[in-house]
């Protein structure tokens, strides 16, 4: 099937000025020299990439990780950025289908990051690899000829690849894996700090650090910030009675003034601003991205 493909690249012009997702670019490529390297920390381009080798074999450096990318894998990237991707030094060739994107979704690459890291491996039974050979056929015959069609087959494929890369999980427990479980179980007690994290997964600090962004794409220390504050965003929508105060130590902050700091760090408002847009409504209810892992005390459900 890939044989009878053409292989070409097709790029997008765009007369509207919505600031929505949109494809930029998408391309079939062969390669078979070393010259073919792509260090994306010079590049001048903004884009998001997405990566799928075909066939042969490829490489990605992404902060100061190497990673082999082989038939079935698929790379995100944001450009300019921290990474490199190219051809190594043992392959012959590589096959590769990329995609390149505008930045509105870079929100999706982080929650990918957070969860997968740069690298998911796509399962056939997925349909993500035939939804991308979709939007490559569809861009060679010209079909996407308006703005919304561009549009809309951008959403749907990062839409469909970030919740894949949430619902994916490794067979084999890791100790990094214990330390997300056991922030994920913890988040809400007020001493919960990263000794003691490393400690319960049996693990130095540092190398809990490095193997954990290596895996989740987020520092433990970012990604337990980060946790705290989804958790107290489901507070202040769906907990009228608590007070700006008992949702912070709710969600482990002892100090309430530090609590708003980080929160508008995080959502750029303040907790009272943010719990004050929500009450315009009879109900609000939760809506959850994947099936819950994420450990709730009694005291904290509805």
């Amino acid at each position: 099937m890939i044989q009878s493909i053409p292989r070409r690249s097709i790029g997008f012009y765009f007369t509207s000025d919505l600031p929505f997702l949109t494809l930029k670019g998408v391309g079939l490529h062969y390669v078979d020299t070393h010259e073919y390297s792509w260090d994306n920390r010079h590049r001048t381009d903004e884009l998001c990439l997405i990566q799928y080798c075909v066939d042969g074999e490829g490489a990605l450096e992404s902060d100061g990780i190497r990673y082999s990318i082989r038939p079935g894998d698929a790379f995100v990237l944001d450009i300019p950025g921290e990474n490199h991707y190219y051809l190594p030094a043992q392959a012959a060739y590589g096959e590769f289908l990329y995609l390149e994107f505008s930045k509105e979704c870079l929100p999706l690459m982080r929650k990918i990051y957070q969860y997968a890291g740069p690298v998911l491996h796509l399962a056939p039974e997925s349909g993500l690899v035939e939804q991308m050979f979709s939007i490559y056929q569809k861009a060679l015959g010209n079909e996407l000829k308006t703005f919304f069609e561009n549009t809309k087959v951008a959403y749907q494929l990062w839409m469909d690849l970030t919740s894949y890369a949430l619902t994916c999980s490794s067979n084999e427990i890791t100790k990094t894996d214990h330390a997300k479980m056991f922030i994920d179980q913890n988040y809400y007690k007020t001493d919960l700090n990263l000794d003691v994290v490393a400690e319960h997964a049996g693990m130095s600090k540092y190398y809990m650090c490095k193997e954990f962004h290596k895996k989740y794409g987020i520092s433990p220390g970012k990604y337990l910030r980060e946790l705290r504050i989804t958790q107290a965003c489901r507070l202040l929508t769906t907990n009228s009675d608590h007070t700006i105060q008992d949702i912070a130590l709710m969600v482990g902050y002892s100090n309430n003034n530090y609590f708003g700091k980080v929160f508008k760090a995080v959502k750029g408002i303040t907790p009272d601003q943010f719990k004050k847009q929500s009450t315009h409504y009879d109900f609000v209810r939760a809506v959850y991205e994947t099936p819950r892992h994420i450990y709730i005390p009694e005291d904290m459900k509805e």
